[in-house]
């Protein structure tokens, strides 16, 4: 069968790839001279930024991503790694001794006496819902689903809380909470918004210890993080060079104009110079909404389907500036990726944020040194640092264009309470806003990292009332992450079917 993917960011490629694996026709189609979407690299001046996924989940030996690859005999080193988090009283930075996988528990203890008992049993819960989740690993057999219903017993009656009810149940300091659920920042999330189940799945205790064993009872328990060595653009590469390498085509500065549908089942697409390429497969990534008006036309869809299509709610744009600088960061941070809060009330910034209000970094940002683990990413003698935000796709009172030099110069100096001086060693700096990203993406709104995980929000599924037209990527059902897009493609791939 004939498999045609409008672009080459990772599930396209992961679809792809499985598909040439199996023999298919693949011929991919991508607007971008690249692959990657927003996995590829962002060059400038000799340098190399990474502008996501930063820290990665599965990727280590034995995890889904990991074992994915080796189907495909692709192999990446990587490197396991973890993170440090400042906030405006106090910080969690990894212990220089290892003191065991509850080291923050223990220290978050000691600087708040009053919340000892709250962090006793919150750790409970942890540890019970991890080993629900290792449960869930395991083959599904009539005694391991008995052991998840007996288990899930444990936990239920938090399972219909959401993450600001259920951090409001353990701790009584908006200071603590915000331990566990600053991290919904990233994907604009309000914590009521949230299940609650997610403070554990967005607080893996690995994520900031990599000293923390994986292994229990010589069995893989817990999930790991890590960087991919030399970057990870290295995935997207890999997954297009096998794809070529298996007879597949990648057309790359190629735009597709339209999807062809007939009586409801798709043909093929057309591209911009009105060449028409027909096929038994067509696949869509990247902007649900765009894509779904633009290339396929909301005529072809079923009320149900338009309905989720208005309604589900996409993260913001992010504001990155690309720093090249010609000393080593890492001699003042602990760690290549450092979270800095500046705020403790999530749902105020939030709220802020969907209104096209920009912090301006005040409300938090993130430090991250990539050339830390892609040592070609810099000339010698020289790094890379990325300071990140969150930010509104559309600013409320002003513009990108008018505001983005001010807004940089400030994240500067707000760097420079955790890098001394940062501004006087800067030698080229690429600053990316919102609009840029637009560009990159080719959305008509930036939205970084997909869906907001809203509890219960309805999103594209894969499967589309058009027959054989799937829609696949960080705003698909499976929502965004590196890990869940490769795996949410491949669960596609595997119930489409191909013959």
């Amino acid at each position: 069968m004939k498999v045609i993917i409008i672009g080459a960011g990772l599930a396209g490629l992961t679809y792809g790839a499985l598909a040439a694996q199996d023999g298919h026709e693949v011929v991919i189609y991508e607007k971008n001279s690249v692959p990657g979407g927003v996995v590829a690299l962002c060059e400038h001046n000799g340098y190399k930024f990474e502008q996501g996924p930063l820290l990665i989940g599965d990727m280590l030996e034995g995890e889904p991503v990991y074992e994915l690859l080796k189907s495909l005999d692709i192999s990446l080193p990587t490197i396991r790694a973890d993170r440090d988090i400042s906030f405006p009283d106090f910080k969690l930075i990894r212990p220089e001794k290892y003191q065991g996988p509850y080291w923050r528990k223990d220290y978050l203890a000691s600087i708040f006496p009053e919340e000892k008992e709250g962090l006793d049993k919150y750790y409970k819960f942890y540890d019970d819902v991890m080993h629900i989740r290792y449960l869930s690993t395991l083959p599904s057999n009539l005694i391991n689903k008995l052991r998840l219903a007996f288990n899930f017993l444990k936990i239920k009656k938090y399972s219909k809380m959401n993450a600001d009810e259920l951090t409001k149940h353990f701790f009584k300091s908006e200071k603590i909470r915000l331990v566990y659920t600053g991290i919904l920042a990233d994907f604009c999330a309000d914590p009521a918004e949230v299940i609650g189940l997610s403070t554990v799945f967005t607080n893996f205790e690995t994520a900031f210890d990599e000293r923390i064993p994986l292994n229990k009872n010589n069995k893989k328990y817990y999930p790991g993080f890590c960087y991919i060595e030399g970057g990870v653009q290295k995935m997207p590469e890999a997954l297009a060079d096998y794809i070529t390498s298996h007879n597949g085509k990648i057309k790359y500065n190629t735009i597709v104009d339209k999807v062809l549908i007939e009586n409801q089942k798709v043909k093929g697409v057309r591209l911009n110079d009105s060449t028409k390429v027909y096929g038994d497969i067509v696949i869509g990534c990247g902007s649900a909404k765009d894509f779904f008006k633009n290339q396929v036309g909301h005529e072809n869809l079923n009320e149900e389907y338009i309905k989720v299509l208005n309604e589900y709610k996409n993260m913001e744009g992010v504001f990155m500036l690309h720093l090249g600088v010609d000393m080593d960061p890492m001699q003042y941070l602990r760690s290549s990726l450092i979270y800095c809060y500046g705020m403790y009330d999530l749902h105020e910034a939030t709220m802020k944020l969907r209104s096209g209000i920009y912090h301006e970094g005040d409300d938090g940002f993130l430090i991250f040194v990539p050339s830390n683990h892609a040592k070609d990413f810099a000339p010698a003698g020289h790094h890379c640092i990325t300071l990140y935000t969150v930010a509104p796709d559309t600013l409320k009172d002003s513009s990108w264009e008018e505001k983005k030099e001010e807004y940089a110069a400030k994240l500067i100096k707000l760097a420079e309470a955790h890098i001394p001086e940062l501004s006087k060693h800067i030698k080229e700096m690429k600053i990316m806003t919102p609009v840029e990203y637009r560009h990159l993406t080719h959305m008509s709104k930036s939205s970084f990292g997909g869906n907001i995980p809203i509890w219960n929000q309805k999103t594209p599924t894969h499967f589309t009332p058009v027959e054989n037209l799937l829609f696949l990527g960080q705003q698909s059902e499976n929502g965004g992450g590196m890990g869940a897009v490769i795996l949410g493609a491949k669960d596609a791939y595997t119930k489409t079917k191909l013959k």
